[in-house]
C-alpha cells in the first residue's frame, strides 16, 4: 500500500487541526500484553450472507505476528475480499500524479515562509534525515509536508517499505484468486485532504511539527490498543483526535462510513461470505460501521473478544 494512502486518516487528523489531545495520552503500552495480539473482528448475518468486518492499523511492525484464529478462519471462508483503495501499479502512478497536480505549491512559493524558523529547522532535519531531497519539500503543500514530516519522523528507518494488516490480507486474497473490490479510488481519498483551507493546513502543519515529540507515544497507544483487541479504549483514542472538530469527523469517517454502507449491504444481501477491511477508525465508536449496521437491524457479534467467546452485540440474543 502507498505511504499516503496507508496514513490517510491519522494524517487527515493532523491536518484538521484535531492534533493528539493530552488527555489521550497514557502511559507506556505494555509490550507483554501484545505477545498474543487478539485484534477485533466483527461477523455480520443475513439471509444466506455472512460478512466479516476487520478494522487495520495501516502500519504495523514488521516483527508483529498479529493474525488471530479468528482472522485466519474469516480469511479463510471469505469469497471475496474488500478494501478502502487499490494498490496496484495504477493506483501509484495516479498517486504521483495526484500529488504533481496537488501537493506542490506555486513557482516562487516555500514553506519556509509559512513556519518559523525552529519549526522550518525541525521540519527539514526530519526530511533531510529521511532522504528527501530538501528542494522539494520546501514546496510541498502543507497537507503534504504533513504527510511526509509524520513518516519520516515516525519511520524513518523503513520509510520506503511500511506494511500494514491491508497488505497481508491483499497478498492472501491474491494468491488465492478471491474476488478484490474497493469503496474509493485515491483520487477520491486523497481529494479530501486537498478541500482543506490553506490557512487551516498552515496551523495544523505548525501544530505537527510542534508535537512531534509525543507521537511515538501516541502510536503505540493505537498500536496497543488495536492488537489488544480492545474496541472501546481505541475508538476513544480516536474520538481524542477529533475532540472539538466535528466537521473533520463527518468528513473524514462518517460521511464516507455512509457512502460505504449500502455496498456492505451488497455484500450481504448477495448471500456469499465476505470480508471487508477499513481503517480501525471507521468500525469502532458510536458512529462506526458496527453501530451502522445494528442501526439497519443487522446480526452482528464480535468474534472471540479478547481470546474468550463471541460476543452479540446486535440482533437475536444480544
Amino acid at each position: 500500500m502507498s505511504a499516503l494512502s496507508r496514513v490517510f486518516a491519522l494524517t487527515a487528523c493532523f491536518l484538521l487541526g484535531a492534533a493528539f489531545e493530552q488527555s489521550a495520552i497514557a502511559a507506556a503500552p505494555d509490550t507483554q500484553a501484545r505477545a498474543f495480539p487478539h485484534p477485533a473482528i466483527w461477523r455480520v448475518h443475513h439471509g444466506q450472507g455472512t460478512l466479516y468486518l476487520f478494522g487495520s492499523l495501516h502500519i504495523l511492525p514488521n516483527t508483529l505476528s498479529w493474525k488471530s484464529p479468528e482472522v485466519d478462519a474469516a480469511m479463510h471462508a471469505a469469497e471475496v475480499f474488500m478494501f478502502e483503495v487499490p494498490v496496484d501499479a495504477r493506483t501509484l502512478a495516479a498517486e504521483k500524479d495526484f500529488i504533481v497536480r496537488n501537493g506542490i505549491l506555486p513557482r516562487g512559493a516555500t514553506l519556509r515562509a509559512a513556519l518559523s524558523q525552529d519549526q522550518y529547522r525541525t521540519y527539514s532535519t526530519i526530511l533531510k534525515g529521511a532522504g528527501l531531497n530538501a528542494q522539494l519539500f520546501d514546496r510541498y503543500r502543507p497537507w503534504l509536508a504533513s504527510v511526509m514530516v509524520g513518516l519520516a519522523y515516525l519511520h524513518r528507518q523503513d520509510f520506503t517499505n511500511l506494511k500494514g494488516a491491508d497488505d497481508v490480507l491483499i497478498a492472501y486474497a491474491q494468491s488465492q484468486g478471491k474476488q478484490l473490490r474497493y469503496f474509493e479510488n485515491i483520487e477520491q481519498q486523497l481529494g479530501l485532504l486537498t478541500r482543506i483551507d490553506d490557512a487551516v493546513q498552515i496551523k495544523a502543519l505548525r501544530d505537527l511539527i510542534d508535537t512531534l515529540p509525543q507521537a511515538r507515544e501516541h502510536e503505540a497507544e493505537l498500536l496497543d490498543s488495536w492488537a489488544k483487541g480492545d474496541a472501546n479504549r481505541l475508538a476513544t483514542l480516536i474520538d481524542g483526535y477529533f475532540a472539538g472538530h466535528p466537521d473533520a469527523k463527518k468528513l473524514l469517517i462518517e460521511d464516507r462510513n455512509r457512502a460505504w454502507l449500502p455496498r456492505i449491504e451488497a455484500l450481504l444481501e448477495s448471500g456469499s461470505t465476505s470480508l471487508v477491511t477499513v481503517g480501525a477508525a471507521h468500525v469502532g465508536g458510536d458512529t462506526g460501521l458496527v453501530q451502522d449496521l445494528c442501526a439497519e437491524g443487522y446480526d452482528v457479534e464480535r468474534l472471540g473478544e479478547e481470546g474468550g467467546p463471541s460476543v452479540k452485540v446486535c440482533g437475536p440474543g444480544a
